[in-house]
């Protein structure tokens, strides 16, 4: 796995977008993890969200 898909993964951990356990979702079905992206709510969290979305997006777009 490449170095900024582990960095994002720790990012979110840190912040509690990403949990394990027991949930279940609107659907009623019933996953490991849960991923709350609404809680990267400051300015900061949003641009080292872009950085990884950049990361993983470099070369995929052609030249412009």
């Amino acid at each position: 796995m490449e170095q900024y898909k582990r960095d994002f993964i720790e990012f979110a951990l840190s912040r509690n977008v990403l949990k394990f356990g027991e949930f279940t979702l609107k659907s009623g079905r019933k996953s490991p993890y849960f991923f709350n992206a609404g809680l990267f709510n400051t300015g900061a969290d949003l641009a080292r969200l872009g950085e990884f979305y950049a990361a993983g997006n470099s070369g995929k777009c052609g030249r412009f």
